[in-house]
Protein backbone atom coordinates (compact mmCIF):
# COMPACT_ATOMS: atom_id res chain seq x y z
CA UNK A 1 0.00 0.00 0.00
CA UNK A 2 1.25 3.28 -1.09
CA UNK A 3 1.88 6.06 1.45
CA UNK A 4 0.62 9.74 1.09
CA UNK A 5 1.43 12.33 3.66
CA UNK A 6 -0.44 15.16 3.73
CA UNK A 7 0.03 18.76 5.77
CA UNK A 8 -2.53 18.71 8.91
CA UNK A 9 -4.40 21.25 10.72
CA UNK A 10 -4.47 21.70 14.41
CA UNK A 11 -6.75 18.72 14.65
CA UNK A 12 -5.59 18.09 18.70
CA UNK A 13 -6.12 21.80 19.70
CA UNK A 14 -8.72 21.24 22.25
CA UNK A 15 -6.74 17.97 23.67
CA UNK A 16 -4.45 20.71 24.77
CA UNK A 17 -7.03 23.02 26.12
CA UNK A 18 -9.06 20.12 28.11
CA UNK A 19 -5.66 19.25 29.53
CA UNK A 20 -4.35 22.57 30.68
CA UNK A 21 -8.19 22.59 33.00
CA UNK A 22 -6.84 19.87 34.14
CA UNK A 23 -10.20 17.70 32.99
CA UNK A 24 -8.52 15.35 30.63
CA UNK A 25 -10.79 12.68 31.10
CA UNK A 26 -11.71 9.24 30.01
CA UNK A 27 -7.87 8.45 29.87
CA UNK A 28 -8.43 4.34 30.82
CA UNK A 29 -6.53 2.43 32.47
CA UNK A 30 -3.27 0.13 31.32
CA UNK A 31 -3.62 -3.94 30.85
CA UNK A 32 -0.65 -5.40 32.74
CA UNK A 33 2.05 -6.00 30.05
CA UNK A 34 1.94 -9.48 28.67
CA UNK A 35 3.83 -11.37 25.66
CA UNK A 36 2.53 -11.34 22.50
CA UNK A 37 1.76 -14.80 21.08
CA UNK A 38 0.91 -13.95 17.28
CA UNK A 39 2.70 -12.20 14.58
CA UNK A 40 2.26 -8.50 14.63
CA UNK A 41 -0.10 -7.29 11.32
CA UNK A 42 -0.27 -4.09 10.05
CA UNK A 43 -3.72 -5.49 8.36
CA UNK A 44 -6.03 -3.65 10.50
CA UNK A 45 -7.42 -6.44 12.44
CA UNK A 46 -6.43 -6.41 16.72
CA UNK A 47 -5.97 -10.25 17.13
CA UNK A 48 -5.75 -12.02 20.28
CA UNK A 49 -1.85 -12.03 21.64
CA UNK A 50 -0.66 -9.50 18.94
CA UNK A 51 -0.14 -6.84 21.41
CA UNK A 52 1.46 -7.38 25.09
CA UNK A 53 -0.11 -4.23 26.61
CA UNK A 54 -3.12 -1.91 25.91
CA UNK A 55 -5.47 0.85 27.60
CA UNK A 56 -9.20 1.37 26.84
CA UNK A 57 -11.00 5.20 27.38
CA UNK A 58 -14.23 5.96 26.76
CA UNK A 59 -15.54 2.82 27.61
CA UNK A 60 -14.44 1.48 24.85
CA UNK A 61 -14.69 4.25 22.45
CA UNK A 62 -11.07 4.77 21.94
CA UNK A 63 -8.15 1.46 22.81
CA UNK A 64 -4.18 1.97 21.85
CA UNK A 65 -2.41 -1.49 21.79
CA UNK A 66 1.23 -1.40 22.31
CA UNK A 67 3.83 -4.09 22.03
CA UNK A 68 8.25 -4.40 21.55
CA UNK A 69 10.52 -6.54 19.38
CA UNK A 70 14.40 -5.61 18.57
CA UNK A 71 13.87 -1.96 19.44
CA UNK A 72 10.54 -1.46 17.37
CA UNK A 73 7.59 -0.09 18.57
CA UNK A 74 4.58 -1.58 17.48
CA UNK A 75 1.14 0.28 17.85
CA UNK A 76 -2.32 -0.12 17.35
CA UNK A 77 -5.29 1.96 17.63
CA UNK A 78 -9.07 1.55 17.11
CA UNK A 79 -11.96 4.71 17.18
CA UNK A 80 -15.54 4.57 17.30
CA UNK A 81 -15.28 6.45 14.14
CA UNK A 82 -15.26 6.32 10.36
CA UNK A 83 -12.98 9.49 10.60
CA UNK A 84 -9.42 10.44 12.00
CA UNK A 85 -7.84 9.18 14.82
CA UNK A 86 -4.47 10.13 16.51
CA UNK A 87 -1.85 9.28 19.41
CA UNK A 88 0.85 11.18 20.63
CA UNK A 89 3.95 10.58 22.71
CA UNK A 90 5.75 12.13 25.34
CA UNK A 91 5.72 16.27 25.12
CA UNK A 92 3.25 18.66 27.63
CA UNK A 93 2.23 20.22 29.06
CA UNK A 94 -0.81 19.77 25.84
CA UNK A 95 0.53 19.10 22.93
CA UNK A 96 4.06 21.32 23.68
CA UNK A 97 7.04 19.59 21.96
CA UNK A 98 4.84 16.61 21.48
CA UNK A 99 5.15 13.51 18.72
CA UNK A 100 1.94 12.90 17.11
CA UNK A 101 0.92 10.42 14.49
CA UNK A 102 -2.16 10.80 13.16
CA UNK A 103 -4.07 8.81 10.39
CA UNK A 104 -7.43 8.01 8.37
CA UNK A 105 -8.62 5.27 6.01
CA UNK A 106 -10.65 6.11 2.85
CA UNK A 107 -13.04 4.37 1.58
CA UNK A 108 -11.20 2.36 -0.97
CA UNK A 109 -8.88 1.41 2.06
CA UNK A 110 -6.40 3.83 1.39
CA UNK A 111 -4.14 4.67 5.00
CA UNK A 112 -3.13 8.46 5.36
CA UNK A 113 -0.79 8.93 7.86
CA UNK A 114 1.34 11.49 9.18
CA UNK A 115 4.59 11.52 11.82
CA UNK A 116 4.14 14.39 13.23
CA UNK A 117 5.46 17.19 15.89
CA UNK A 118 4.05 19.92 17.82
CA UNK A 119 5.51 22.84 18.68
CA UNK A 120 3.22 24.77 21.18
CA UNK A 121 0.53 23.92 24.26
CA UNK A 122 -2.12 24.29 21.60
CA UNK A 123 0.01 23.30 18.06
CA UNK A 124 0.79 24.04 15.89
CA UNK A 125 2.02 20.19 14.55
CA UNK A 126 3.54 19.30 11.33
CA UNK A 127 4.86 16.47 9.66
CA UNK A 128 8.46 16.49 11.13
CA UNK A 129 9.78 16.66 7.85
CA UNK A 130 8.65 20.49 7.87
CA UNK A 131 11.29 20.66 10.78
CA UNK A 132 14.28 18.79 8.81
CA UNK A 133 12.81 16.21 10.44
CA UNK A 134 12.79 12.67 8.90
CA UNK A 135 9.26 10.85 8.68
CA UNK A 136 9.97 7.74 10.95
CA UNK A 137 7.04 4.94 10.41
CA UNK A 138 8.15 1.85 9.04
CA UNK A 139 4.92 0.11 8.21
CA UNK A 140 1.57 0.70 8.64
CA UNK A 141 -2.44 -0.24 7.37
CA UNK A 142 -5.62 0.06 8.42
CA UNK A 143 -9.48 -0.66 7.94
CA UNK A 144 -12.67 0.69 8.66
CA UNK A 145 -15.07 -2.10 10.47
CA UNK A 146 -18.43 -1.14 11.41
CA UNK A 147 -18.53 2.10 13.12
CA UNK A 148 -14.39 1.61 13.96
CA UNK A 149 -11.56 2.32 12.21
CA UNK A 150 -8.41 0.63 13.38
CA UNK A 151 -4.62 1.97 12.23
CA UNK A 152 -1.58 0.07 13.30
CA UNK A 153 2.21 1.07 12.56
CA UNK A 154 5.65 0.58 14.02
CA UNK A 155 8.58 2.95 14.14
CA UNK A 156 11.66 2.51 16.42
CA UNK A 157 11.60 3.27 20.41
CA UNK A 158 14.79 5.69 19.39
CA UNK A 159 14.39 6.81 16.02
CA UNK A 160 17.28 9.23 16.50
CA UNK A 161 15.16 11.97 15.06
CA UNK A 162 14.99 15.57 16.84
CA UNK A 163 11.04 15.52 16.48
CA UNK A 164 9.98 12.10 17.74
CA UNK A 165 10.00 10.92 21.37
CA UNK A 166 12.80 8.23 22.43
CA UNK A 167 9.95 5.69 23.74
CA UNK A 168 11.63 3.85 27.09
CA UNK A 169 11.30 0.33 26.93
CA UNK A 170 11.14 0.57 30.85
CA UNK A 171 9.51 3.00 33.12
CA UNK A 172 6.41 5.22 31.94
CA UNK A 173 5.65 7.60 29.63
CA UNK A 174 2.92 10.16 28.67
CA UNK A 175 0.55 9.13 25.89
CA UNK A 176 -2.52 11.24 25.05
CA UNK A 177 -5.11 10.11 22.11
CA UNK A 178 -7.86 11.96 20.10
CA UNK A 179 -10.60 10.85 17.29
CA UNK A 180 -12.22 13.14 15.50
CA UNK A 181 -15.93 12.29 12.38
CA UNK A 182 -13.56 12.85 9.01
CA UNK A 183 -11.48 11.94 7.06
CA UNK A 184 -9.96 15.16 6.31
CA UNK A 185 -7.86 16.00 9.16
CA UNK A 186 -9.61 19.43 9.09
CA UNK A 187 -12.40 18.48 11.87
CA UNK A 188 -12.02 19.15 15.87
CA UNK A 189 -11.88 16.29 17.73
CA UNK A 190 -15.09 14.75 19.72
CA UNK A 191 -13.17 12.55 22.51
CA UNK A 192 -9.50 12.87 23.70
CA UNK A 193 -7.89 11.76 26.74
CA UNK A 194 -3.78 10.87 28.05
CA UNK A 195 -2.65 7.57 29.91
CA UNK A 196 0.74 6.92 31.20
CA UNK A 197 1.94 3.56 30.11
CA UNK A 198 4.82 1.00 30.74
CA UNK A 199 6.09 -1.18 28.39
CA UNK A 200 7.65 -3.26 31.05
CA UNK A 201 10.75 -4.06 29.30
CA UNK A 202 11.36 -5.12 25.40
Amino acid sequence: MMKRIKPLALVLMVVLLVASAGCMGGSGAPGRPGTPTVPWKPDGIISPGEYSINFTAEGGAFSAFFRVENGTLFVGMKAETRGWLAVGFGGGPGMKKTDIVIAYVLPNGTVEISDDYSTGFAGPHSPDTTYGGEESIISYGGREEGDFTVVEFSRKLNTGDRYDFAIPANGSFRVIWAYGRTDDFLSDHVKAGQAYISLGGG
